[in-house]
């Protein structure tokens, strides 16, 4: 029977729980394409935020402002005439909105629904049985066989 890892999602805004059977598992970190997209996104940021508190940083900070400095164009504009910006916006209709008492007696306990098998997140595939690592971790090939001695 395959077993399904559960993973938690590597963005720290996320933290979602999904699952992945053996043969979609590739060491996924983040739930969706998204959220490794945003990490990615961050992780960048972040080595530039380092990258700007060296010394060659500052440097090629400095030469980029001022090679902009040099290629700004200074142009001026007159003012706008009077009522150029002014933007009026006609208020929404209001809709009537209608609400309906809930009766007392229509409150019923929720059916008995059975627990569902929790299922690969990528292809689908159902298993009653989880594991936290990931196989990769738990095989054991020659490399860590004793010789014998």
């Amino acid at each position: 029977m395959e077993s399904l890892r559960l993973v938690v999602c590597g963005r720290p805004e996320c933290r979602r729980l999904f699952q992945l059977c053996s043969r979609c598992d590739r060491g996924q970190r983040y739930c969706e394409r998204r959220c490794g997209v945003l990490a990615r996104a961050e992780s960048v940021r972040a080595a530039g935020r380092r990258y700007q508190r060296t010394r060659d940083g500052r440097h090629a900070h400095a030469e980029r402002q001022a090679a902009y400095r040099g290629r700004r164009q200074k142009v001026t504009h007159q003012t706008p005439p009077a009522g150029a910006l002014e933007v009026t916006v006609s208020p929404a209709p209001a809709q009537a909105t209608t609400q309906v008492a809930a009766e007392p007696s229509a409150a019923r306990p929720p059916e008995y629904a059975p627990p569902s098998l929790p299922a690969c997140t990528s292809c689908g595939r159902a298993s009653p049985f989880l594991r936290h690592t990931t196989l990769a971790r738990t095989r054991r090939g020659p490399r860590w066989r004793r010789c014998p001695a």
